[in-house]
């Protein structure tokens, strides 16, 4: 018998197939979806919500299970990062401290105006002093014995529905519509929020017309008002909020289910009834006279002002007390105040700036400071410092150093220099030790006269002077045997001295400054034309000058030509009448005569060609003929005085009129036309 067991496995399989194949793939998609731990997270997260909303319903149970959980995970979580928890709870924190706070100081400032409303009365001098007497706070009895109110109804609302909860009222009350009260305190307070976009978190918390108040105070789920007469007190505001309190922590469980059943908070009849509060009545005091009032009022102001101007200069004090203790070279021992007087005593280095000067920083009188100093030597490194300088009266080249009370001295002195310092300065209130191991004795060297282009410096290691710089060659030949005599130098070397070229060969005038540089003669003032041409000859005389400027030189036999040009110019030689002329009563053919040697010798100077015209006039008597003939004689007398002082004719040209002349008005117009003038021309 023959057997096929893969076959009949195949066979199985088809049969559990049509039979079981539904339920098999129910089945691997179970075992998917538990072996799988993010689809099986999944599936449990879409019905733990619902599945704990019904166990809630059902009871507290799962509640008070997860409560250790819960504390646990917030202790761990505190203890793992605080930071975030409080980043958590900020939020809810803020807002609830702030509402604490708020309420706290305007509680506060409700009690401050009652006491200043009775501050200013008899009846309140009189609460003063019972006060005083009892041992009470004044805002207490003022409080005690002044307010009159009545709280006629205190009303439970559902915050959320505005549904009235629960409702207490006085016996005598005004009877309203409880429900219609709710109803309108909810659209008034929802009302106030939408118009002014105010926060969730707050909302209406007062109302009131003429002496009738609601107070409201707002919890999470609950809202407490209370309709009141009369000023309540601020003690109202904290009973409701204690109420409140301990209504929304008893019905806690019916305020999160509430659903518009009102039968539970039936029960809250005992902490409402909490808030039906009344005080007695009092009669009312007459007001106090305008003029008692104002009294008052000046009384209390001198009073502040008394006492402002006393804390003032006691602060003032103190400052200035703080002021000289931070002041280097200054102790105090004790501050005493007598008479609005501040009397310091203390210790003082006389090296210390004075403390009279640091009353100037404030608004204190110098006549209410009384100092009482004791002078003392402070050990303050500054302080050594200023005496070591004041005592020992170092020269410029030597330089101290204080470190660690000990004193290093570097530099060059005398040799007494030296020893008066290693001998004074331990005595000194600081210095326990001198080092003046690189302090030496000082080498003159102003015998040497440097000029001011050369600098010396002295190697005190190897005795050698070292010159830099530029100076003639005199005073450098002077400068080493000078150097080569004086004690202490052993060296002298000049290789970096450069030679400067004497520039006193030139002789220049007193009105002309030379200087050289880079082969370059610059030369500036004033100078004759001959020093000139001598000194731009030496380009060709000195291998030190390769050039000469003389662009802001000015050639003083130039600017005299030009000089001369315009007196002469200037100058008029009048005759009385045809040639008559007294040469020994005028001195104008001398000047003129002096004036034209000089022109033609600096215009010979300058190699400038030069020509002057005689230029002879006549008035207008007589012929016009006659009078170019007697013109004409007259600039030829003139010019033959000329040639006789030696004057050359070649550089004299004579012109007559070459016009008629107008007539003359008067005598002087006739005397001006009988002149002679010069008219000088450089080609």
């Amino acid at each position: 018998m023959s057997h096929n067991p893969p076959e009949d496995d195949h066979q199985l399989d088809e049969l559990r197939h049509l039979l079981l194949g539904p339920e098999l793939k129910k089945l691997d998609k179970v075992t998917q979806h538990l072996e799988n731990p993010e689809q099986f997270s999944s599936d449990i997260g879409e019905v733990l919500p619902q599945a704990m909303l019904k166990s809630a319903k059902q009871g507290e149970q799962l509640s008070e299970a997860m409560v250790p959980t819960v504390e646990e995970i917030v202790r761990l979580s505190i203890k793992r990062d605080i930071n975030k928890f409080a980043n958590a709870l900020f939020p809810v924190i803020g807002p609830a401290i702030r509402k604490s706070i708020s309420e706290t100081i305007r509680q506060m400032l409700q009690s401050l105006n009652q006491v200043l409303e009775h501050g200013l009365s008899w009846k309140g001098i009189k609460w003063r002093i019972e006060s005083i007497r009892t041992g009470i706070p004044f805002a207490q009895i003022v409080m005690l014995n002044s307010l009159e109110y009545r709280v006629e109804q205190v009303f439970l609302i559902h915050r959320k529905t505005g549904i009235l909860l629960n409702h207490v009222e006085q016996e005598n009350a005004l009877n309203q519509n409880a429900d219609m009260v709710s109803s309108m305190l909810t659209a008034i307070g929802d009302f106030v929020g939408d118009s002014f976009d105010v926060d969730n978190q707050q909302g209406l918390d007062n109302i009131q017309v003429g002496d009738f108040s609601i107070f409201i105070n707002q919890g999470p789920d609950t809202i407490l008002a209370v309709a009141s007469r009369g000023n309540a007190p601020s003690s109202l505001r904290d009973t409701m909020s204690q109420v409140l309190e301990d209504i929304q922590s008893q019905f806690d469980t019916q305020l999160e289910n509430f659903k518009g059943n009102t039968t539970p908070f039936e029960n809250s009849n005992e902490q409402l009834l909490l808030c039906l509060v009344q005080s007695q009545s009092h009669t009312k005091n007459k007001r106090l006279s305008l003029k008692a009032k104002l009294l008052w009022v000046i009384a209390i102001i001198l009073f502040f002002y008394w006492m402002v101007a006393k804390i003032y200069l006691s602060i003032q004090q103190h400052d200035y007390v703080d002021l000289l203790e931070q002041e280097p070279g200054f102790i105090i021992t004790d501050v005493l105040y007598e008479d609005d007087k501040l009397i310091l005593k203390g210790l003082r280095d006389p090296l210390a700036r004075n403390a009279e000067n640091f009353i100037a920083l404030t608004t204190l009188n110098p006549d209410d400071v009384i100092l009482q100093f004791d002078p003392y030597q402070s050990l303050d490194k500054p302080f050594v410092e200023k005496r070591l300088l004041k005592i020992l009266n170092l020269p410029e080249n030597v330089s101290m150093q204080l470190q660690a009370r000990q004193l290093t001295v570097k530099g060059y002195a005398s040799k007494e220099k030296i020893n008066a310092i290693n001998i004074m300065a331990p005595l000194i209130a600081g210095i326990d030790q001198v080092n003046s191991s690189e302090l030496f004795s000082t080498i003159n060297l102003s015998s040497l006269n440097p000029p001011k282009t050369v600098e010396l410096e002295l190697d005190k290691n190897t005795g050698t002077l070292i010159s830099r710089g530029s100076a003639l060659n005199s005073w450098r030949e002077f400068a080493k045997q000078q150097a080569s005599a004086m004690p202490g130098i052993r060296h002298y070397n000049d290789s970096e001295l450069t030679d400067i070229f004497d520039l006193s060969v030139f002789n220049p005038p007193d009105s002309a400054s030379m200087s050289l540089q880079n082969k370059v003669l610059t030369i500036t003032g004033e100078a004759n034309s001959e020093w000139i041409q001598t000194a731009k000859a030496s380009i060709d005389i000195y291998d030190e000058i390769n050039e000469v400027d003389t662009s802001q030189l000015q050639n003083s036999d130039e600017i005299q030509l030009h000089k001369d040009i315009q007196s002469l110019q200037q100058e008029m030689i009048f005759f009385d009448a045809a040639l008559s002329f007294n040469f020994n009563a005028n001195d104008s053919f001398n000047r003129s005569a002096l004036l034209v040697n000089r022109i033609i010798r600096n215009a010979n100077n300058l190699s400038l060609p030069v020509k002057i015209t005689i230029r002879g006039y006549s008035d207008s008597v007589g012929k016009f003929e006659d009078n170019v003939f007697l013109s004409r004689e007259r600039a030829d007398y003139v010019a033959q005085y000329l040639f006789n002082t030696g004057i050359s004719p070649k550089y004299i040209l004579i012109e007559g009129l070459e016009a008629p002349v107008s007539k003359e008005k008067n005598a002087s117009e006739q005397s001006y036309n009988r002149r002679v003038t010069f008219n000088v021309q450089l080609q």
